[in-house]
């Protein structure tokens, strides 16, 4: 029979003050300590590092070629997807001139049309609150005609002209594939070659047999892609490189994990109210859950004697997070949530005080820097050995108790960013 120590996964009370900026955010101004000149320049270089964020480069369109005149989509047959209007309409008349007809159908819908000379015969219709797109195609279905997308003009045309016009198409395209080459290496900076290659290759006109022409390649070594396509093709991939290509934010992450004991917890719980945090330049930041409406009246209109230190107020908006004060289950704990800029340290003062007077324990204060839509995970803990017996034998294994905090970040714009945060602590149960 197997004995052994099991492991379980228990959720403590954890209090997370997440810090964080975008890089676009200056870094907060920290105590100097007395050291040497090597570590203090070696602490500057550092500091300076965090709000390092590379720009966009742009590519060199210096061809040396003449660019070709651009063809709308991929011919006739693909404008047929545009939507028609679908205003319905009520209409009788007897032996009508089609032209006419469609003509009227036009101003009703307020639709630019053009009409073949062709196009002649009569009809009869009388139809009651009848879409306008099901009635113009069955007109056109009655007389063998057929339409197409000329920008936002509709061309009406018989079912002869219409094939003349796919054979011009088709005599375009081979044009198109006599075309010269063009080849151009376009250096990628912070994108991986071989990822963009996959969706890039998508923008080369095909040929007759359905193969594209031209070709993308990868030059791992310096990360490039080689492209050899026709003049049209190769400024429509550049465009795209030119969007994809750009650098991945950095988030700095600074947390706070908090113990506190059962006790506490059924007594207080875990609530978070909405802070507000204003400065004498002019700067006003809020946290706040959605849909609160943040009293701004409480920020302080008088000359502040320190400039730019902040003024710190608690307005009454609610909680931004309320976790009830006795929580069931063994599962961890996963946050979604979404705020912007606050008072840089406000929580540390708090969760300091609250330890001062004995209420909580601040296991530790981690800090980590990511890549934005990159995990970044945390952990705080060792090994323990877990002996087992089996039939005499005696077998000793290692398993991990560890705190673990798990944060991904998606930056929205530039002072907004959205974490994924999920938190869970594995520790043995003597118990069993």
């Amino acid at each position: 029979m197997k004995k052994s120590n099991r492991f379980k996964t228990m959720t403590i009370w954890f209090i997370f003050s997440i810090f964080f900026s975008a890089l676009i955010a200056g870094c907060a101004t920290q105590k100097k300590e007395k050291s040497n000149l090597f570590f203090d320049d070696w602490k500057v270089r550092a500091e300076e590092s965090k709000g390092f964020s590379p720009s966009a480069r742009k590519i060199d369109r210096n061809l040396s070629f003449k660019k070709a005149k651009a063809v709308s989509g991929s011919g006739l047959l693909a404008e047929y997807q545009k939507p028609l209007p679908k205003k319905k309409i009520t209409m009788k008349m007897n032996d009508i001139e089609v032209s006419v007809l469609l003509r009227a159908l036009s101003r009703v819908a307020n639709q630019n049309i053009m009409l073949n000379e062709k196009i002649k015969g009569k009809i009869n219709i009388n139809i009651t609150k009848a879409p306008w797109d099901q009635v113009f195609k069955s007109i056109l279905r009655t007389h063998g005609l057929a339409y197409a997308w000329e920008g936002d003009i509709i061309r009406i045309m018989t079912n002869e002209d219409m094939e003349n016009e796919l054979k011009q198409e088709s005599q375009k395209r081979d044009l198109r594939i006599i075309e010269p080459f063009i080849t151009q290496i376009v250096h990628i900076n912070y994108s991986e070659a071989a990822k963009l290659r996959e969706n890039l290759e998508k923008f080369l006109t095909l040929n007759k047999d359905g193969k594209p022409l031209g070709s993308v390649l990868v030059d791992e070594h310096t990360n490039s892609l080689i492209i050899q396509s026709i003049g049209d093709d190769l400024s429509k991939i550049l465009s795209v490189v030119e969007e994809l290509d750009r650098p991945t934010s950095q988030i700095l992450i600074e947390a706070h994990i908090v113990e506190t004991n059962s006790d506490t917890a059924r007594q207080l719980g875990f609530q978070w109210g909405g802070l507000g945090y204003g400065t004498s330049n002019g700067d006003n930041h809020w946290l706040g859950r959605g849909g609160d409406t943040y009293d701004t009246s409480l920020i302080q209109s008088s000359t502040d004697p320190n400039p730019g230190q902040p003024v710190i107020h608690l307005p009454s908006i609610g909680n931004i997070f309320n976790f009830p004060a006795a929580l069931e289950g063994t599962t961890g704990m996963t946050l979604g949530y979404m705020f912007e800029n606050i008072g840089r340290g406000l929580l540390s003062v708090q969760l300091s005080a609250l330890q001062t007077e004995g209420k909580l324990n601040i296991l530790s204060s981690p800090s980590i820097t990511t890549l934005e839509n990159q995990s970044a995970i945390i952990e705080s803990g060792s090994k323990v050995p877990i002996q087992t017996v089996e039939d005499g034998d005696v077998e000793i294994r290692y398993e991990d108790a560890v705190l673990k905090l798990e944060v991904t970040p998606f930056v929205i714009d530039n002072s907004t960013i959205k974490l994924k945060i999920l938190t869970n602590k594995d520790e043995l149960d003597f118990t069993r």
